[in-house]
C-alpha cells in the first residue's frame, strides 16, 4: 500500500512532514510531528541502518529469511532483541541472488511513534533511478547512496564533514572503489551521482564535480518520492505490541457493541413477548370471567348429585346396606344396638360377648362384597362390668376426604 504522508529526517535537525512530496510541516520531535495520525510513513535515518548486499544459491523462497539471518549473524549485527531487519532481491541470475540487506539495532525510543502507518529507510523514500548514486544531507550529516533495480542496494553516513567539497567527493570514490568487490555493483555500476544537497556554493560544487570519479547531475527540488510503501520486516517491535492492543481494543469494543445490540434486540423481544403474553392473559381472564357462572353452576349441580347419589345406586340403599351387615354377624355373641346412615357414611353400634368378636366383626366388613368402597374404623371397644364388649364400627367412602 503506497502511503504519500511521509516524515523524514530534516537536511540540518528534526523532521519534515511531506505530502505527495511537498513539505507540510517540521517539527524536532518525531512523535510530536506525527500525533495521532494513521497515515505516516517514517523513513528512518540512514544513521540507525546498516546495510549490506549477500549473494545467495538458488534455493526456495522459505529458506531465505533464515539464510539471511545467519548472514547478519555473520556480520555481529544480530543477537538483541529489538533487532529488525529487511531484504529486498536486487537480482537474479543463473548462478544465484543478489539480496540488499539492511539492519536496525538499537532503535532510539524517540523514533518509535505507535500510530505510525509504517516504516521504511529514508533512502527508499527519495527518487533514483538504476546505476545512479545519490548524495544528500540528513541531519547534519551527508548520506551517500546507489541504488539498483530502483531500491537502495547500499547507503551510508560519510564520515568526513557534511560540506560539499573535495574531501567528499574523495571519500565517495573510495566507497566506490570498494563496493566493486560485490558482483551487484560490477553488473550495476554507478554511472552518475545526483546532488541534492541545498546550501552549496559554485565553488564547493565546482570542487565536488572536479574530485569524483563519475559525472555529478544537480538536483533543483528535494528529490523526495511522492508515495512510498511500508516494509513490514523493519517495524519496531513496540509498534508492533502498541498495534496487537489497539486491534485487541478494537476488537474488544466490536464485541462490546455487538453485545449491546443483541441485548437490545432481546430486550425489545422480551418487551414485545410480554405484551402479547399480557394481552393473552387478560383474554384468558376475560373468557374465565364469561365462563365462571356457568362453572359455578355445574359445580353446585355436582354437589347436589352427590347428595342424591344414594337414591341411584343401590350400594348406598340403607335397606340392602343393612342386609349385608346382618348377614355378616356372627352366629352368636354380637347384637346390633343401633344402625344409622348419613349421606354415605354408615354407623353401626351394638354388644359382643367379648372385644374378639368386636374385632371379627369389623374384619368382616372390611372383606365384606357390596362395601369395597369403604374405609370401616372402630375406636377401642368399652368392656363392661359383665365382660361384655360395646362397640361402634364406623364406616366412610374411601374417597370422601377427596371428594371434600
Amino acid at each position: 500500500m503506497a502511503h504519500r504522508s511521509l516524515a523524514l529526517p530534516a537536511p540540518d535537525q528534526g523532521w519534515v512532514l511531506y505530502t505527495s512530496g511537498s513539505e507540510t510541516a517540521r517539527g524536532n520531535d518525531l512523535r510530536a510531528l506525527v500525533g495521532n495520525r494513521s497515515d505516516v510513513l517514517i523513513g528512518l535515518p540512514a544513521a540507525v541502518v546498516s546495510t549490506f548486499v549477500v549473494d545467495l544459491p538458488l534455493v526456495d523462497a522459505s529458506l531465505h529469511e533464515s539464510m539471511i539471518h545467519a548472514q547478519t549473524e555473520k556480520r555481529g549485527l544480530g543477537g538483541k532483541g529489538a533487532t529488525v531487519y529487511d531484504y529486498e532481491r536486487l537480482h537474479r541470475g543463473e548462478r544465484g541472488e543478489t539480496f540488499a540487506v539492511r539492519v536496525v539495532t538499537d532503535l532510539p525510543e524517540s523514533l518509535v511513534v505507535p500510530t505510525a502507518a509504517g516504516y521504511t529507510t529514508s533512502a527508499a523514500l527519495r527518487e533514483s533511478s538504476s546505476g545512479t548514486a545519490t548524495l544528500w544531507r540528513e541531519q547534519g550529516r551527508l548520506v551517500f547512496a546507489i541504488h539498483v533495480e530502483g531500491a537502495p542496494a547500499h547507503f551510508q553516513v560519510l564520515s568526513g564533514r557534511p560540506d560539499i567539497g573535495a574531501a567528499a567527493a574523495k571519500e565517495i570514490n573510495l566507497l566506490l572503489v570498494g563496493l566493486r568487490g560485490e558482483s551487484v555493483f560490477v553488473a550495476h555500476p554507478a554511472t552518475e551521482l545526483v546532488l541534492s544537497v541545498a546550501g552549496g556554493g559554485e565553488a564547493e560544487v565546482a570542487a565536488f564535480r572536479n574530485a569524483l570519479s563519475i559525472p555529478v547531475k544537480v538536483l533543483e527540488d528535494n528529490g523526495i518520492a511522492a508515495s512510498g510503501e511500508a516494509r513490514e520486516r523493519l517495524l519496531p517491535p513496540a509498534v508492533g505490541r502498541s498495534r496487537k492492543k489497539r486491534r485487541g481494543a478494537v476488537r474488544n469494543t466490536a464485541l462490546l457493541v455487538a453485545g449491546l445490540i443483541i441485548y437490545a434486540v432481546v430486550g425489545v423481544w422480551v418487551w414485545k413477548d410480554a405484551r402479547v403474553t399480557k394481552r393473552a392473559i387478560a383474554s384468558l381472564e376475560h373468557r374465565v370471567s364469561i365462563i365462571e357462572p356457568d362453572v359455578e353452576r355445574i359445580q353446585l349441580a355436582e354437589e347436589r348429585w352427590r347428595s342424591l347419589e344414594p337414591a341411584f345406586d343401590k350400594n348406598f340403599f340403607p335397606v340392602v346396606q343393612l342386609s349385608r351387615i346382618t348377614g355378616a354377624l356372627p352366629g352368636s355373641g354380637v347384637v346390633v344396638r343401633e344402625y344409622r346412615t348419613s349421606e354415605k357414611t354408615i354407623r353401626v353400634e351394638g354388644q359382643a360377648r367379648d372385644v374378639q368378636l368386636a374385632n371379627r366383626l369389623l374384619e368382616d366388613l372390611q372383606n365384606l362384597a357390596g362395601f369395597e368402597a369403604y374405609d370401616w374404623s372402630m375406636p377401642n371397644p368399652k368392656v363392661e362390668k359383665n365382660n361384655t364388649a360395646t362397640f361402634v364400627i364406623e364406616g366412610k367412602p374411601k374417597n370422601a376426604s377427596a371428594d371434600s
